[in-house]
């Protein structure tokens, strides 16, 4: 089965944030730790990528489909991939506030805020506003293993090598392998320890780049 990209659509929200969580719930801590109810966290996932595809200047949204549904906007989705542009001063970029509902446990979204205030921290040690930076990439389950992920990295940089760009990712462990071989190096990884909120193996995220064409 072959693959084609094409930009995202509004309707396709739905269905990426369904495959985001779908593609990251066996070994995501954060998706196992019941911070939210399913539905809850499916709108969450939702409001993220309807806040990328709103801003088209700062961000490229794409998705891969199935051949077979390759003219339509309501084909299978393989995967999808956001890629943010360098935040130059003429791009006016809305930052995203993710919306909890009013009965959520503030407890645990005291404690969610601040583990993704430190992974920022820690992000803004590598990552210069000159820089292009992966925000998200996913393949359905079901695609996994066939090239997709790859097939959509490949077609974004020749965005960013048009531009002679730097570009910064944020990788999990399970991503690493692919983010190497199309020549990101390991800068420094970033550990933290979840086992207080049921989760046994610590949230490892390893800052990778990939210098720009040419230098």
């Amino acid at each position: 089965m072959g693959f084609t990209i094409r930009a995202a659509s509004p309707t396709d929200l739905p269905s990426i944030a369904t495959l985001d969580i779908a593609a990251h719930k066996p070994t995501s801590a954060l998706l196992n730790m019941n911070l939210l109810p399913p539905d809850d966290i499916h709108a969450l996932y939702l409001s993220r990528y309807a806040h990328f595809l709103s801003q088209p200047d700062c961000y490229r949204f794409l998705v891969a489909i199935t051949s077979k549904n390759e003219t339509t906007h309501g084909g299978d989705i393989a995967g999808f991939l956001v890629g943010a542009r360098p935040k130059l001063e003429s791009f006016e970029e809305d930052e995203w506030n993710p919306v909890f509902p009013e009965d959520a446990p503030a407890e645990k979204i005291a404690w969610f805020s601040g583990l993704m205030k430190l992974m920022k921290e820690d992000k803004m040690k590598y990552f210069k506003n000159d820089m292009w930076e992966l925000e998200a990439l996913a393949t359905s389950p079901s695609c996994q293993h066939r090239g997709v992920g790859s097939l959509l990295l490949t077609h974004w940089l020749q965005e960013v090598d048009i531009a002679h760009g730097t570009l910064y990712v944020r990788a999990s462990p399970s991503g690493r392998g692919l983010y190497e071989k199309l020549g990101c190096v390991n800068k420094g990884e970033h550990s933290v320890d979840v086992s207080d909120h049921g989760w046994t193996q610590p949230i490892v995220n390893t800052n990778m780049i990939r210098a720009a064409k040419g230098t």
